[in-house]
Order: C-alpha cells, then sequence, then structure tokens
C-alpha cells in the first residue's frame, strides 16, 4: 500500500471509530504513529500534534453529564480527521511533479531559429548573452548521434524563441511563371517558427524579418507582427521589450 493509500486509510478508521470505543481509539491511534513515522519520519510534528488530540474531558468529576465526554469525543475525531487530512494534502504537494511548463517558462534559455544569413543570427546570439541569457543555436550543440529532428526536441526546452527570416529561398505558385517569384525563408525556419508557436504562445516568440522588397511572409502567420531587422539596430530594443514582456529582468542599458 501506497502513503496516499495508508493516510486514507486512516481516515477510513476514523470515520467508522465507535463512539466512544476506547481500544479501537487506542489501535487506531497507535497505527497512525507508525504510519507518520513510515511516510514522514520519526521527529515528524504530526506525531506530537497526533498526542496532542483529547478524547476524554482533562477534568472530571462525580455526575459529570454525558453530555460533556460525548463533546469532547466528537471534538477528538474532528482534530484527528483534520490531522489526517493536513498529512495528506502535505504528501500531495510534496510528491507533485515539478511544473515542466513552469520551470521551462522560467529558464534562461532562448532559442535562436534562424536561416542562411549568419550576420542576423550572430548580432541576435550577442544581444542575448548581454542580457546574461543563453541563445540555443542548433548547430552549435554537439549532435551525439542524433537525427536533427531528435536534436532540435532535445534543445527545444528554452523559455522564449527568437525566428530570424532571412530571403534565402525564391519561389513562386506553380499557377504563376519564374518571374513572379518572391524571396522567403527557407522552409526549416517555417517549420521550427510553428513549432514555438505552439509549444510556448505567441508571446514568447518574437520573429523578425529582413526588410527586403516583396518578401514572402508565412500567410498562416498574417495579423502577427513581422518585426523588421534594421541596420540601426532599433531591434535590439523590440527584442528586450518583448522579453521583458515575457517576464525576463534585464536591463536595457546593457547594450551600450
Amino acid at each position: 500500500m501506497d502513503s496516499h493509500s495508508l493516510i486514507n486509510s486512516l481516515l477510513d478508521d476514523v470515520s467508522k471509530l465507535p463512539h466512544r470505543d476506547s481500544d479501537r481509539l487506542e489501535a487506531v491511534k497507535k497505527r497512525a504513529r507508525m504510519i507518520i513515522i513510515k511516510v514522514f519520519n520519526n521527529s515528524s510534528p504530526y506525531l506530537g500534534e497526533l498526542e496532542a488530540i483529547h478524547f476524554y474531558p482533562s477534568v472530571s468529576w462525580s455526575g459529570m453529564e454525558d453530555y460533556y465526554y460525548d463533546q469532547t469525543w466528537n471534538s477528538g475525531k474532528i482534530q484527528l480527521t483534520s490531522l489526517f487530512q493536513t498529512m495528506l494534502e502535505d504528501l500531495q504537494i510534496s510528491h507533485a511533479p515539478v511544473s515542466k511548463t513552469a520551470s521551462v517558462r522560467n529558464s534562461p534559455k532562448v532559442f535562436v531559429v534562424h536561416g542562411h544569413d549568419n550576420e542576423m543570427k550572430q548580432a541576435v546570439a550577442r544581444v542575448l548573452e548581454k542580457m546574461a541569457l543563453e541563445p540555443i543555436i542548433l548547430h552549435e550543440q554537439p549532435d551525439q548521434g542524433r537525427t536533427v529532428i531528435e536534436k532540435f526536441e532535445d534543445y527545444s526546452n528554452v523559455g522564449f524563441a527568437v525566428v530570424l527570416l532571412s530571403p534565402d529561398d525564391m519561389a513562386h505558385s506553380s499557377k504563376v511563371s519564374v518571374a513572379a517569384a518572391r524571396p522567403r525563408a527557407r522552409q526549416n525556419v517555417i517549420l521550427e517558427l510553428g513549432f514555438f508557436l505552439g509549444k510556448l504562445g505567441r508571446e514568447r516568440v518574437v520573429v523578425f524579418h529582413k526588410p527586403v522588397p516583396n518578401f514572402e511572409m508565412p500567410s498562416d502567420y498574417a495579423g502577427v507582427l513581422f518585426k523588421p531587422f534594421d541596420d540601426a539596430g532599433t531591434w535590439q530594443y523590440e527584442l528586450i521589450k518583448e522579453l521583458k514582456a515575457s517576464g525576463y529582468k534585464i536591463d536595457a542599458n546593457k547594450l551600450v
């Protein structure tokens, strides 16, 4: 029987405890002591709390009415039930799994999704490092015999993602001529953009694009602001603004 079941069985024992049955009461308390020591330890404060519960009046006199005995007994049962419920809650809290989402959202790791534009990638990485954050650039991580998608999944437990759309490919619809081809980001970049939108939520993904003429943006992401990766460096402050909005404690003065 696991710890939760043991404490639940104590609650069951109390609910079935016959009224003013001293022998059964002592059996329940003896069992409770053993379970407290097993589940917690032999110095647990629950042992002292158990002994402090009274089921009979501390003072009695000849002719004392049964009302006072009944009242003390019922009060003792309520206190004993409350003690066991507290023990159960304590156990549930102490054994509750740490929220992976929460721990990831507090992570200083920021995934940098990029295409072939090395200058964009390096510029973003340097800004993140100045903010005491850790840029995760996939090709810089060890392979360890993993496929690309396995490696990507392993390193995607981050708190934020920066997606860089650079004009690496030229593409056009099959319904138009090659002359209508437009510059667009690599398909792996679009795939990873969608992945992080689903994993982190839109508020934890910022997308920068190179401001080139006729650049093709992902149509399913329409309505979401794409931020230009401008030569003046305004994008750096846009990145910091988005990081702060997601709860990161960073100082823009470190850019200077």
